[in-house]
């Protein structure tokens, strides 16, 4: 339990630098999100090919087993991507990063409405506050833009889809050891992300350059470092647990967006007052009590 704790944690922290990683591109390169896009995936590609090459077991399930899962991660996963690069663009990395919290939100809507689970009082409750967060965080600072909020709420119910077929693909592999099997699924996830990437260079050729793969490269290795970690911490503790730890990756955010601001990066990072730095931490922790409330009342 405590190796998948940590597993969740660090996944979160790699996720918030990966999201500075991206607003550092698209500074540079005038927003375009579908160049990063590519490029970065087919670098983790790139990388994953070693990797598949090397976990490869010798009683490899057959493939009509976990094609499914391993189509539906990847597919819902890269319009996720598309959804939250999109609302980069228009906000800072800790504005948006935290209410990726929404996430577990939803998970839970989705159990209610198709699965038919019944949600205590104390659950409701928990939804309440999570809105109440949601609230303050797009309240504190610089208005946040309506298109965001809906971009980030499209980006967590794709990415609600991809965590489920997360579980259930690196479920095939667990013969195998858990963080074996983990590993081995995210590879395999980012060996179609990078064909992927590769069809929409061809499809809607693009101006690359050295420069433009460079600049590349800090989200594509601070993204791959935080998935591996997050295919092992839902192996190890479950889909919805590691989505509860994923929303410390708000406070995370907040932290590194603040102290970055104040280093003079302020292209990356809006720099805010003191005041709405203890407004956006205060969302993002009661987003986190109200997640954890959620799947502790029962």
């Amino acid at each position: 339990m405590s190796a998948g704790i940590l597993f969740g944690i660090l996944a979160a922290l790699f996720q918030s630098i990966s999201y500075l990683c991206t607003r550092l591109f698209v500074e540079r390169h005038r927003n375009d999100i579908g160049t990063l896009l590519a490029l970065s995936h087919i670098i983790m590609g790139i990388i994953s090919v070693p990797l598949v090459f090397f976990l490869l077991p010798q009683n490899m399930p057959e493939l009509p087993g976990y094609l499914p899962s391993l189509l539906g991660c990847t597919g819902f996963y890269l319009l996720g991507q598309i959804f939250l690069f999109s609302a980069l663009i228009k906000s800072e990395a800790s504005r948006v990063s935290p209410l990726l919290g929404i996430k577990v939100i939803i998970l839970a809507l989705i159990s209610f409405i198709f699965l038919h689970q019944h949600l205590s009082l104390a659950q409701w409750v928990a939804v309440v506050l999570c809105s109440c967060s949601v609230f303050l965080l797009s309240t504190s600072g610089k208005k946040l833009h309506r298109s965001s909020l809906i971009l980030i709420v499209l980006a967590c119910f794709s990415y609600c889809i991809s965590d489920i077929n997360i579980k259930i693909l690196v479920d095939h592999f667990k013969h195998l050891g858990i963080f074996h099997g983990a590993v081995f699924s995210a590879a395999l996830c980012y060996i179609l992300c990078g064909f992927a990437g590769v069809i929409f260079l061809f499809a809607k050729p693009h101006n690359t350059t050295r420069d433009t793969w460079l600049y590349s490269l800090p989200f594509a290795f601070s993204w791959l470092i935080a998935m591996i970690f997050l295919f092992s911490c839902f192996a190890l503790i479950g889909v919805v647990f590691g989505n509860i730890l994923q929303s410390t990756r708000g406070v995370i955010s907040i932290v590194l967006g603040y102290v970055i601001a104040h280093l003079g990066f302020e292209g990356l990072e809006a720099k805010i007052t003191r005041s709405v730095l203890v407004s956006r931490i205060l969302a993002a922790f009661l987003m986190t009590v109200s997640i954890a409330l959620f799947y502790y009342s029962k």
